[in-house]
């Protein structure tokens, strides 16, 4: 049995996304894995078609019924992990690119937030106020649980304030959190997939040739992030509220224009992997530099950095040819 096995079976992707899902749900520390649910019912849709998507797929969503006793986790794992996957993998069937891939992922994320949004004020419903509401039971209980525990006045006061600030972050963008997660989780997978393509079926794949090094936002998005951050900055109650989350959203592919402009630089200097990996560890771990990055992304759009600083190689390193 090849290396790709588990991508042409889809009982076998099936079974492997469901420990995926399912075993960081009673281990706690490997909840890490569970990003790489939708993984393998991408793949098996890329080699064996829709039919062997759906299979895949109703393996980890039967098992979380099976699980939650409802049908609130099921249908909660089927649209934050396997539903894009069987989208992306008949898009990238029918010719379309990653980047178009990501940017249809974007467009549904931004209809979602919105659509909620909409929905919650013509119900009469305050989002920020009522998930700081639940937040503040939540703080509640914790702190009730700190102090039996026999913790000291200091330490509940540098507890409580810790949680009020994240309280009023999650109150104000707890939505755009979790679609713009969710917006990571499926990029994240799609260019897994790429990179394992690449490796395990380097004579040919699902995957047009393409260079992310020249990821690049149309010009006209600068005017959406304006407004929305103004309306962050200036608005007040509803349209505070929406402008900070979509503000939020459409930083996401501003950071991946940021990382494209990092990698032409990579290309263009020959920085070598030991540099690289440096990198993308300081990336994880000095929470400073995402925003730098996106920030870079965001002033790429005028400035054009790859254009005017870096000579971009079709056939460098870095590109989908050379990998």
């Amino acid at each position: 049995m090849g290396p790709m096995v588990w991508m042409t079976r889809p009982v076998l992707a099936g079974s492997l996304a469901m420990l995926l899902l399912i075993v960081p749900l009673l281990f706690p520390l490997l909840v890490p894995l569970q990003l790489f649910a939708p993984l393998p019912v991408l793949l098996t849709t890329l080699w064996g078609g829709e039919r062997a998507g759906w299979i895949g797929a109703t393996i980890p969503v039967v098992a979380a019924a099976l699980l939650g006793g409802g049908i609130r986790f099921p249908l909660t794992s089927f649209l934050l992990f396997f539903g894009f996957p069987l989208l992306a993998a008949w898009l990238l069937r029918g010719g379309w690119r990653i980047t178009h891939c990501l940017a249809a992922a974007f467009l549904l994320g931004m209809a979602a937030l919105t659509l909620l949004f909409v929905g919650l004020a013509l119900a009469g419903v305050d989002v920020e106020a009522e998930i700081a509401l639940r937040l503040a039971v939540f703080k509640t209980s914790l702190m009730a649980a700190i102090a039996k525990k026999g913790g000291d006045a200091v330490l509940l006061a540098e507890v409580g304030a810790s949680i009020d600030l994240l309280i009023r972050f999650l109150a104000l963008l707890l939505p755009g959190v979790v679609v713009s997660g969710w917006y990571l989780l499926q990029a994240g997978n799609l260019l897994a997939a790429r990179q394992l393509v690449a490796r395990l079926a380097p004579e040919g794949g699902p995957f047009p040739e393409e260079d992310l090094a020249e990821w690049r936002l149309p010009d006209f998005l600068v005017w959406p992030i304006i407004a929305t951050g103004v309306c962050a900055y200036a608005a007040q109650g509803f349209f505070r509220v929406l402008g900070a989350n979509l503000f939020l959203l459409l930083a996401v592919p501003c950071f991946f224009q940021g990382m494209a402009v990092v990698q032409s630089g990579f290309r263009h200097f020959a920085v070598g992997r030991f540099g690289r990996a440096v990198f993308y560890t300081a990336l994880l771990l000095w929470a400073h530099l995402v925003p730098l990055v996106t920030a870079l992304g965001l002033f790429d759009i005028w400035i054009d950095f790859r254009k005017r600083f870096f000579s971009l190689s079709k056939h460098g390193d870095g590109s989908p040819g050379s990998q």
